[in-house]
């Protein structure tokens, strides 16, 4: 990572300070906020169209398919990027790391879990549980 993607990633996460799946808040410290690249891999491009914001707990249920929690699917993913980072959501762009003209996938909605979810962490701090 160059010194300008780094600043641009540095822009990005301070603008971006919750889950984009569940809305857990950076200030929570009882979970980490990490930098989920949309589209991996080796060749993985370092651009805040790929970027979005995950607490550890969904980055973890996507990577791993945890079933405890509703699974995560790409679509699910592309379709948080949209409501929640509109201004950089461009799937021909994410398409185009794959060398592909389409992701193979659309975005899809929320399941209803973790909109629940949502509703619970803009609440109070002692209405999230970790």
């Amino acid at each position: 990572m160059n010194a300008a993607e780094r600043s641009a990633l540095l822009e990005w996460v301070a603008e971006h300070r919750c889950c984009s799946v569940c809305w857990w808040p950076e200030s929570d410290g009882r979970r980490r906020l990490e930098v989920h690249h949309i589209v991996g891999g080796a060749g993985r491009k370092h651009d805040i169209r790929n970027y979005l914001r995950l607490c550890d707990r969904d980055h973890h249920t996507f990577h791993s398919g945890n079933t405890l929690h509703v699974d995560l699917s790409k679509g699910i993913l592309l379709g948080v990027k949209q409501e929640c980072d509109p201004d950089n959501y461009d799937p021909e762009y994410l398409a185009s790391l794959r060398h592909k003209k389409h992701l193979g996938y659309d975005p899809e909605p929320l399941p209803d879990y973790y909109l629940k979810e949502r509703e619970r962490n803009t609440g109070s701090w002692t209405s999230r549980s970790p």
